[in-house]
C-alpha cells in the first residue's frame, strides 16, 4: 500500500516538473526574438515604438537630428537569405541594438529623411516597431549607425 502511493506522488511530481519546464521553455523562445521597447542614446531612454510617420521623427529628434526633412517612405520585406552587405549591415546594426534576424522573410516600412546639408537618415519599421536606423552621406558612399 505505502508503495502504491509513494510510485503514484513521484509520478506527479515528475509530470509536475516537466509541465513547468516545458511552461518556461516555451517562454524563453517566444521571448527571444522580441524586438527590443527602447534602445539609449545619450544616456537617456529612446522608444522604438513606431506606428506612424510622426513617431519616427520623434525616435529621429531623439537621436538628435533636428530638423528633419521627410523625403518618402516605401514598402519592403526583410530578405530571408542575406548576401554579404545584408550581413555587414546587420552587424552595423546589432552594434546599436538592433537584429534584423528575427525580421527575415517579414515586410517593413522604410522611412527616409533629409537631416542636414551632407546626410540622410533612414529607419526600417516592422510591427511597429523600429527595427534598424542608419545615416548616410547623400550620395551614398559612407553609412554610419544613427547613435
Amino acid at each position: 500500500m505505502f508503495q502504491s502511493v509513494k510510485l503514484k506522488n513521484i509520478r506527479l511530481t515528475i509530470l509536475s516538473l516537466i509541465g513547468v519546464l516545458l511552461f518556461v521553455v516555451i517562454c524563453l523562445v517566444a521571448l527571444r526574438g522580441r524586438a527590443a521597447d527602447t534602445m539609449e542614446y545619450g544616456g537617456e531612454r529612446v522608444s522604438l515604438h513606431a506606428e506612424d510617420e510622426a513617431d519616427v521623427e520623434r525616435f529621429l529628434t531623439s537621436c538628435g537630428y533636428s530638423p528633419i526633412e521627410f523625403l518618402f517612405q516605401t514598402e519592403v520585406t526583410v530578405p530571408k537569405n542575406w548576401n554579404e552587405v545584408y550581413t555587414e549591415y546587420n552587424e552595423l546594426q546589432r552594434q546599436q541594438g538592433f537584429d534584423l534576424v528575427p525580421y527575415k522573410g517579414k515586410p517593413a516600412v522604410e522611412y527616409e529623411y533629409f537631416v542636414d546639408d551632407t546626410l540622410n537618415a533612414t529607419v526600417l519599421v516592422s510591427e511597429n516597431r523600429i527595427i534598424a536606423a542608419h545615416v548616410a552621406d547623400c550620395d551614398g558612399r559612407e553609412m554610419r549607425m544613427i547613435n
